[in-house]
């Protein structure tokens, strides 16, 4: 059944969905976390994740202030495979009556989708700690 859709499909769609598939090559769960580590000079933070199918790191940098108050600002993910400069990407302020203020920004890279989400979490010290979730998935259409 597949291989019947394969051929319908044009040359230039079967080209966007295989860009899309070597640009996710290792990631085997749906999502993956890490602990954003502030640059000691710099209003920079970052950390990396690691991709479980080949042991490739993916870092991932915010730069602009993270407070209380979620200011907007913007992140670059670096280590994608045969992508020539990192995906950048806005982080804007989402909040829901049930979880507090958080950051959100997505890349479409048809028809694959990257979901960064910034978390705030209380640490144990009162110090904001903030998680860094990436998400990917494929559009259902392809």
């Amino acid at each position: 059944m597949t291989q019947a859709n394969d051929l319908n499909k044009s040359p230039f769609k079967k080209l966007k969905l295989e860009t899309a598939k070597l640009i996710l090559a290792g990631f085997r769960r749906p999502a993956y976390a890490g602990v954003l580590q502030r640059h000691p000079k710099q209003s920079t933070y970052a950390c990396d994740l690691l991709l479980d199918a080949i042991g490739r790191k993916i870092h991932v940098k915010v730069a602009g202030g993270l407070s209380e108050n979620g200011v907007c600002c913007c992140a670059a993910i670096h280590g994608l495979p045969h992508l020539i400069s990192p995906l950048t990407l806005d982080l804007i302020q989402e909040s829901t009556a049930s979880f507090p203020v958080y950051l959100v920004g997505e890349v479409v890279l048809n028809p694959a989708r990257l979901r960064l989400t910034l978390l705030p979490f209380l640490g144990r010290f009162d110090d904001q700690t903030w998680v860094c979730v990436l998400e990917h998935w494929m559009d259902e259409a392809c």
